[in-house]
């Protein structure tokens, strides 16, 4: 009996091997959204798409309602050690109504990637309003981009947030005033987000077989467990049948 047994044991490892070959090797793209809500009271509003292949982003997004003919900058926030959140004027420190850049931070953590039109999109980018999307006269942007991450940050998209920055507090037509709190030479309204919205997926990575010449891996698989049981059920048939036919 034990032998039988340790046939049907080999049978069953077999079966679950090929079935974990099959189902580990796990690739392809990803997808993506963010939905982007005001921050500080400015009303504008927009939407990110995503797709992730390895460490590959083609990002789209499209707002409305930002402040007309100024460029906005735009990052990817995020944490190592949490799920990046939008922030609320809870965080704001100084108790001026307006949550700044850093002030938000405990939320949706630092920026991790700089979502420009062209060139260099590390944090290094952050302010780099020259090469940022600019909003059209009736406050729309659109922006598409396809751009390489860090492989940590690629890993965990799905914890990270989308920041849109850049509002026109007193309506001067131009970011004016009191210096950003991140870069002394830039406005404060520069740099003031504007929206905010949590990246969720949209998919999970798509199921890529490996090379078997036309072989259904997991119907090879499920048909090598039937038979497994099949032959576990066999065993028990021939070891029933014996017993009666001694008695």
């Amino acid at each position: 009996m034990k032998k039988k047994l340790g046939v049907l044991s080999a049978a069953a490892v077999l079966s679950l091997g090929v079935t974990g070959t099959a189902f580990a090797q796990e690739g392809g793209q990803q997808t993506f959204e963010a939905d982007l809500t005001p921050q500080n009271g400015s009303g504008s509003t927009g939407t990110a798409t995503m797709t992730l292949d390895s460490n590959q982003l083609g990002i789209d997004i499209g707002s409305q309602g930002l402040t007309p003919n100024l460029p906005h900058a735009q990052h990817i926030h995020g944490m190592a050690q949490a799920i990046s959140e939008c922030p609320t004027l809870a965080l704001d420190a100084n108790g001026d109504g307006l949550l700044s850049t850093p002030e938000g931070q405990p939320a949706y953590g630092p920026i991790l990637s700089s979502l420009t039109v062209t060139g260099d999109t590390s944090p290094e980018s952050a302010t780099a309003v020259d090469r940022m999307p600019k909003a059209g006269a009736d406050g729309t942007l659109a922006y598409s981009r396809t751009l390489t991450l860090p492989a940590d940050v690629a890993a965990n998209l799905g914890d990270f947030a989308i920041v849109q920055h850049g509002i026109d507090v007193d309506g001067s037509g131009k970011y004016d005033g009191a210096p950003s709190d991140i870069k002394p030479e830039i406005p404060l309204e520069g740099t003031l987000p504007t929206d905010c919205g949590k990246i969720v997926p949209t998919s999970s990575a798509a199921m890529t077989m490996p090379e078997t010449g036309g072989i259904n891996l997991v119907g090879l698989a499920a048909g090598l467990a039937g038979g497994a049981l099949a032959v576990g059920g066999l065993f028990v048939s021939r070891v029933l049948g014996s017993r009666n036919a001694a008695q």
